[in-house]
């Protein structure tokens, strides 16, 4: 059957030849696009960003030049990805990238960014089950799909932004232990239930990075998921307790945690050279001194975001550059016309994909 004329498009605005087999979306929670492309802020490296140990601090993650100081942070994004890859969201260049939805708190983030569109229904972290369809329930109905779809999240509340009762997504979230309903029991799954259910909560509803992506770890030894997200809370949830120091720790052990997510998988066949790695954020949050730790409606730079992407299907392009402006509500798209499929015709609310090729603007504008 010939492709339509909108996945056509969508192919070409995403710079693909033919679709891949596997995305990974990835999500480190509220994290600034400052500390993305400049590293740590010194200015937060003492007591105004709440640390306990200044010098320590400083040593572990201040250099004087930034492009030194963003690779001590996440050496991973910016010595594996931005070579061999590209990165959005530097707006001095020309290509900046912003949340489309005015709320700029995680929920309307997450339904922006498996939807392709910001829902002003969406409008805080307290509702229920949500009534948009997502890009992954979608493609978990679609042929070859079928019980390859997964997500794996710190934060509780991605059942509901999921609409896990109706989507029947696989979903594992919060402090649930991950394995609880799983009929298969392993040694691996016995420990990692375990430690959810004894360990103290620190976050109310979000449990530790390391738990959840135990969990991950543990699932991919059975389980060959073709679409999946990892929604990692940390960042987030240190800078809004005051901690620069540990929301830097966390930003740290998060770009590890995609290292080594990315060599796992490209050391399994049915993902070495098929699977494409979407890395972003949900909200940014304040650029001065008194509201670094905040985000929402009313919080400057709190719509100011960034992602990066690997894999077959991505040019190496590094920084992106005069792109123009992209927003949160394109990933949807791009997911879907990586894996052959168009969203759009699905979604008509839905922003076309980024365009990872510079060519790819004409293409996105023929729409």
């Amino acid at each position: 059957m010939l492709l339509s004329v909108s996945l056509v498009l969508a192919q070409l605005a995403t710079g693909l030849d033919q679709p891949v087999k596997n995305v990974v979306l990835i999500v480190s929670d509220g994290v600034r696009a400052r500390e993305v492309f400049e590293g740590g802020e010194r200015a937060l490296m003492g007591r105004a960003g709440g640390v306990e140990n200044e010098p320590g601090c400083v040593a572990k993650f201040f250099r004087p030049d930034a492009a030194a100081r963003r690779e001590l942070l996440m050496p991973f994004l910016w010595k594996t990805v931005a070579k061999e890859g590209q990165v959005f969201g530097l707006s001095r260049v020309g290509s900046p990238m912003k949340v489309s939805n005015r709320f700029r708190v995680s929920y309307p983030g997450y339904n922006e960014l498996f939807t392709g569109w910001a829902d002003p229904r969406i409008d805080s972290n307290g509702l229920g089950e949500n009534p948009n369809v997502t890009v992954f329930e979608h493609l978990s109905r679609e042929p070859g799909f079928e019980g390859a779809v997964q997500a794996f999240a710190t934060w509780e509340t991605f059942f509901r932004i999921f609409a896990v009762g109706r989507s029947k997504l696989d979903v594992r979230a919060g402090w649930n232990p991950p394995f609880a309903n799983d009929p298969e029991r392993t040694p691996g799954k016995d420990v990692i239930d375990a430690v959810h259910r004894t360990t103290t909560p620190l976050f109310g509803g979000n449990a530790l990075d390391a738990m959840t992506y135990a969990a991950l770890k543990e699932s991919l030894k059975t389980k060959r998921p073709r679409v999946l997200f990892l929604g990692l809370g940390e960042t987030d949830e240190w800078m809004h307790a005051g901690r620069y120091d540990l929301a830097l720790e966390a930003l740290q052990r998060a770009d590890a945690t995609i290292a080594d997510l990315w060599h796992t998988m490209q050391a399994m066949d049915e993902y070495r050279g098929s699977t494409v790695f979407l890395i972003t954020t949900d909200h940014g949050r304040g650029g001065l001194p008194w509201d670094w730790k905040h985000h929402g409606a009313n919080v400057l730079g709190a719509d100011d975001i960034w992602l990066a992407a690997i894999g077959p299907g991505v040019p190496a392009l590094g920084v992106r550059r005069d792109t123009g402006l992209v927003t949160q509500a394109q990933v949807a798209s791009t997911i879907a016309a990586l894996l052959g499929h168009d969203w759009q015709a699905v979604n008509p609310k839905a922003a076309p994909p980024l365009p990872l090729q510079p060519s790819a603007a004409l293409a996105a504008g023929a729409r």
